[in-house]
């Protein structure tokens, strides 16, 4: 089985993207059993859903996670829903600024993550690996991947869902600021752990 892993490349004045590195990093592993396929997006409105939605066609996997970046966070996030909208006052990386507009007309105003996060995030406090749930991932890029994972998913009969993740601490040192952030080793552990548990979970039926 396949577990398809977004991440998003740098953006804005974010010259690092943790969500690319881990992505990069966990690409061709296999953890609980099931092949890794790690996907860097790009932050550009006008090729995001083609890109994401070709990529799920061809890998057919079991579960897609999405990762992204989320400044002002010291916790790993697991995002409850992602709203139909788009709307940021920061320009993607083509210098396009969309401030409010639905990702798709056909679909409603929100769709709930296909991945028991509740449950997801006591697993990871119960490891050591703080978390908190989020019920906001905004209406910049982020969201609207996750949009796109979770109607995919549920069009295909896949589990999806998308993961926040705060800078990493390594990062922010070179930066020499004082910003939330945690170790790079940990946010890593912290996504093969919710790659593990979700997989190896009992699914209702």
């Amino acid at each position: 089985m396949t577990v398809l892993l977004f991440g998003f490349e740098p953006y804005l004045e974010y010259k690092e993207n943790p969500s690319q590195i881990i992505v990069k990093s966990l690409d061709g592993r296999e953890i609980a059993g099931n092949r890794i396929k790690g996907i860097t997006l790009p932050v550009e409105y006008a090729r995001l859903e083609a890109l994401l939605v070709t990529s799920l066609d061809r890998e057919k996997p079991s579960l897609a996670i999405g990762l992204g970046l989320a400044p002002g966070r010291n916790m790993i996030t697991p995002e409850k829903i992602a709203v139909n909208y788009k709307y940021a006052v920061e320009p993607d990386n083509t210098g396009r600024v969309i401030q409010g507009e639905k990702i798709d007309y056909s679909q409603p105003d929100g769709l709930f993550a296909m991945l028991p996060v509740e449950a997801l995030v006591e697993e990871l406090n119960r490891r050591g690996i703080p978390a908190s749930l989020s019920l906001s991932a905004g209406a910049f890029l982020c969201n609207n991947a996750m949009f796109l994972i979770v109607r995919e998913a549920r069009r295909s009969g896949f589990e999806g869902g998308f993961i926040h993740i705060p800078y990493h601490a390594e990062y922010v040192s070179r930066l020499k600021k004082d910003l939330p952030s945690l170790p790079l080793e940990t946010i890593q552990k912290g996504i093969e752990t919710s790659i593990e548990f979700l997989v190896n979970r009992p699914v209702p039926k």
